[in-house]
């Protein structure tokens, strides 16, 4: 199952209980307005992040830094990826009133990426290294398993 139920068939009210209707109906709102707000929000950080990432390519430039420079580049532009899929994902939900879990675990994964360039490897303990292993394949395998809005298991990259 890819897509969680947001919203369920609305319930019958009787007759003698508008004022229920009116009360089921704002509530049913609250979502969508939510959604609105992190949409905006979402636009707004990705502006942010886009001009970050021209900013560290800029700075890579300049200093010629371009060991440390490129996964600072890299780190900016899995930022924004991360911003775009999270984004991607409220518009999904606008369109279908289901919220895909294929896209947020998509997003999980890039953000457990930007979590390895940032803690360098080589200076992590075991444990930490063994839970993010185990965190990266329980991803991977919910990414392979989780069935696409369309029917098929098969990544989307």
């Amino acid at each position: 199952m890819c897509a969680m139920q947001e919203n369920t068939p609305p319930a019958s009210v009787p007759k003698d209980q508008a004022g229920l209707d009116y009360v089921i109906r704002f509530f049913a709102l609250v979502p969508l307005i939510v959604y609105i707000i992190v949409a905006a929000l979402l636009t707004i950080i990705a502006i942010f992040s886009i001009y970050d990432a021209i900013q560290q390519i800029a700075d890579m430039l300049v200093s010629r830094d371009f060991a440390d420079g490129l996964v600072q580049v890299i780190y900016a532009l899995l930022l924004t990826i991360t911003i775009v899929v999270l984004f991607e994902t409220v518009t999904v939900y606008f369109k279908t009133k289901h919220v895909d879990v294929r896209a947020l675990l998509i997003a999980g994964l890039t953000g457990m990426v930007r979590h390895i360039l940032v803690y360098n490897v080589a200076t992590t303990d075991a444990l930490q290294m063994f839970a993010t292993v185990a965190l990266l394949a329980v991803l991977i395998a919910g990414i392979v398993l989780v069935k696409s809005e369309n029917g098929s298991t098969t990544p989307p990259f």
